[in-house]
């Protein structure tokens, strides 16, 4: 949103007021250092924010949000970008997913924890030898009675070390049956027999391989029918790929990689025009009044700009190949300051250009493979397939 364009009224401006005193009295630069590692919203923040219902604030107050309005939401949202601090989307993707096929228990003694945020989960689908196909699942979930024991192994299960919950692709029947033998199920981290294991990714931060060795649960855990996870797993994915709206973290954004990625840009191209109005040339002159440097904020700007406004899973390739572009654009511009990390002096922008640099390459496969996604477009289109 466009607050040039919005005049706040004075309880709003009492309520933006109130979101940065809490900043100021939990967010710490240690805790920026391990935002910025691990690209989530660290636990004693979540937790204040709990407290208040905003970590899902358009929920109504008994369904464990704040009520609040679209300029409220709008206001959390641009001051947690304002301080670098970010969330995890995968809680939010799960919400409704839950309440449309969640059991009844699941329903009573979980799905409250995840609306207020005081649990977390993430997302168990990739494994190793299958990537994006995810009807190609071979973790096992084998039914004994009213329990369940699993096997397998997951990649990429970003937050698993951190989370109280993960959202498990199973299959329980046929591996040739593909999508007509999955079954979903939310699995508690803590289980004897579930590990996460690190995998460290350029510029810091970290994903996991989580493995379930006779991991046995409460068939309570399971989320819709039997072989019927495929259906139950298409809305949060489609969610995420870009065909549909949450709230998370404490905002109301776009669920969808391509909107996550187009926040990052924002703060990319940002950070950029930080540096260049705080350093001068030779003569004097800001770097702003340099035109290598006004073109290349420019272009910058106008990709940011066509991110925002690309529909559906359009969002997501466009928005990774323009984040990979401009972040090595905007550090070469920015060089050497624009390679200085988080904490080093002289860094920019809490070193976000830096930060991004190294982060933007992986963006080609987070959620998903670029590839796959422009299969889908060109499926959509109607174009033949090129095999």
């Amino acid at each position: 949103m466009d607050f040039s364009q919005v005049e706040l009224t004075s309880d709003q401006l009492v309520f933006e007021k109130e979101i940065r005193e809490l900043i100021s009295e939990n967010w710490t630069p240690n805790l920026s250092h391990i935002a910025v590692d691990h690209d989530r919203m660290p636990k004693p923040v979540r937790m204040e924010m709990a407290k208040r219902g905003w970590i899902h604030p358009d929920l109504a107050p008994d369904a464990g949000g704040a009520g609040l309005g679209e300029i409220e939401l709008e206001v959390i949202t641009n001051l947690f970008d304002e301080y670098y601090i970010p969330a995890n989307v995968s809680s939010s993707l799960l919400i409704p997913t839950l309440e449309k096929f969640g059991s009844q228990w699941l329903k009573e003694n979980v799905l409250p924890g995840i609306r207020t945020g005081e649990l977390t989960t993430c997302l168990g689908y990739s494994e190793p030898d299958n990537g994006s196909d995810m009807a190609a699942a071979t973790t096992r979930a084998v039914q004994d009675g009213d329990t369940w024991v699993i096997n397998g192994q997951k990649m990429w299960t970003t937050w698993g070390n951190e989370s109280d919950y993960v959202f498990l692709l199973t299959r329980t029947g046929a591996v040739e049956e593909k999508h007509r033998t999955l079954t979903m199920f939310l699995v508690p981290m803590n289980t004897p027999g579930v590990d996460a294991t690190p995998v460290w990714i350029l510029g810091g931060g970290r994903t996991n391989v989580t493995f379930y060795s006779d991991v046995t649960i409460s068939d309570n855990y399971r989320i819709g029918p039997v072989n019927d996870g495929w259906s139950v797993m298409s809305e949060p994915l489609a969610t995420e790929h870009g065909a549909g709206v949450v709230t998370e973290g404490v905002a109301p954004v776009n669920g969808s990689m391509g909107a996550g990625f187009s926040r990052v840009l924002q703060k990319l191209v940002d950070g950029a025009i930080q540096w260049a109005a705080s350093r001068t040339m030779a003569d004097g002159r800001s770097r702003l009044e340099d035109p290598l440097v006004r073109a290349a904020l420019a272009e910058a700007m106008l990709d940011l700009e066509m991110c925002w406004n690309a529909e559906g899973e359009l969002g997501k390739p466009m928005s990774a190949e323009a984040l990979a572009k401009q972040a090595d654009k905007l550090a070469d511009m920015a060089a050497p300051e624009g390679l200085l990390d988080f904490g080093v002096d002289g860094s920019i922008a809490a070193g976000i250009i830096a930060s991004e640099r190294q982060h933007a390459p992986g963006t080609a496969v987070y959620g998903g493979t670029t590839e796959i996604y422009r299969n889908n477009l060109a499926r959509r289109l109607g174009l033949p397939r090129p095999y």
